[in-house]
């Protein structure tokens, strides 16, 4: 009898080991937990390639309202449907695309989303800055040439024009979706976002070359 008397007193004053187990289990799921918690956005996956993180807190058929933090202030944005490819609320995936050759969606589903992968992958991998410093080079010369000439104002729209004729492939080694490499849909996007972001590139680097030529030209003149 003695010898019950002190196993229940063991067991009442030491919580069982199982309890025991459970409680951090339960201790450490929480913990993990939180960070997902906080993370958990609403995300909008626009046909650009681009991703917008917020809060979506009204849709229609012609606009998603999202807001956005923006250091600590939140900023609301509408985000055009026609723009859109699909958008995740509440962990919930919804596609907007759909094939409309009306409307200029003349690829399927599948296609667009290849073709956004490859944009994206262009984003990820590709700068142009070879464009930008070469176009540094050529507005420079130009603008001295042509510093006392109308003429050297054409000089970084001819000079973006003329990067667009080099394709640009993509990395297979480089790419996140390199199996989709050969597929026609992703290298359009891919090319199309190397393209928009090579002349971006060569208009700012041309265009900056071309003032510091001519403004060189002008001072060197007098």
């Amino acid at each position: 009898k003695l010898m019950n008397v002190i196993r229940m007193e063991k067991n009442y004053l030491c919580p069982n080991i199982n309890t025991s187990v459970m409680i951090r289990k339960l201790f450490f799921l929480i913990l993990f937990a939180i960070p997902l918690v906080v993370d958990a956005q609403d995300k909008i996956l626009m046909m650009s390639g681009h991703v917008i993180e917020g809060k979506i807190t009204d849709k229609n058929l012609d606009y998603l309202t999202v807001d956005i933090d923006n250091k600590g202030k939140a900023r609301t944005f509408e985000e055009e449907i026609y723009r859109i490819f699909s958008y995740t609320q509440d962990g919930e995936e919804f596609m907007v695309y759909k094939r409309d050759t009306t409307v200029g969606n003349y690829l399927s589903v599948d296609e667009m989303g290849n073709f956004i992968k490859g944009a994206q992958d262009a984003m990820e991998n590709y700068n142009g800055k070879w464009a930008l410093y070469a176009g540094g080079g050529v507005g420079l010369v130009g603008g001295y040439l042509l510093g006392d000439s109308f003429v050297a104002l054409a000089i970084p729209l001819v000079y973006s024009v003329l990067t667009t004729i080099h394709h640009i492939k993509p990395n297979e080694q480089r790419t996140l979706h390199s199996k989709l490499i050969d597929d026609p849909a992703y290298r359009a996007g891919f090319l199309k976002n190397t393209k928009t972001t090579r002349i971006f590139q060569a208009l700012k680097g041309s265009f900056i070359g071309t003032a510091i030529g001519v403004a060189t030209y002008q001072l060197t003149d007098d």
